[in-house]
């Protein structure tokens, strides 16, 4: 017996693994590519969010001409309306059966939302859009009869 697995250990050295082809590189290559990409436009999230508070605070304070800088300007009353609220449901995971802090068993489901609400000044026409991820986890009760 001990003579069969070293001829065994011997065979297994001498596999060596085949190459992957160039379909499966090119595959692998693009979901990098694209997860890279994803991970940026992640990251302009907080630069984006200062432009619009810098908009809105130029906007609101009504700036003026260089020929009216010797009288005040009167202040702009700036009004963002509410025109559109978006729920979109991207995943759903089910995270399998827990026990409750009362010895009960349940199930857990995490959904996984992007929030998208939209303003628009009417006098304008500026509008701004911000969308929100959120995470909704519910947990229901089972009983196994």
């Amino acid at each position: 017996m001990d003579n069969e697995l070293r001829e065994l250990e011997a065979e297994l050295q001498r596999l060596r693994p085949v190459a992957p082809s160039p379909a499966v590189t090119a595959r692998v290559g693009r979901t990098l590519a694209a997860a890279r990409r994803n991970y940026w436009g992640w990251m302009a999230l907080p630069l984006a969010a200062a432009l619009v508070g810098w908009i809105y605070l130029q906007d609101r304070a009504g700036v003026a001409p260089a020929s009216a800088a010797t009288r005040p300007a009167a202040p702009v009353a700036v009004t963002y309306k509410p025109v559109s609220a978006q729920n979109v449901w991207y995943e759903q995971r089910d995270d399998g059966l827990v026990t409750l802090a009362n010895g009960t068993t349940a199930r857990r489901y995490r959904s996984s939302y992007v929030d998208t609400f939209t303003w628009k000044n009417p006098r304008t026409q500026a509008s701004l859009r911000w969308s929100v991820p959120r995470t909704v986890e519910r947990v229901i009760p089972v009983s196994f009869q």
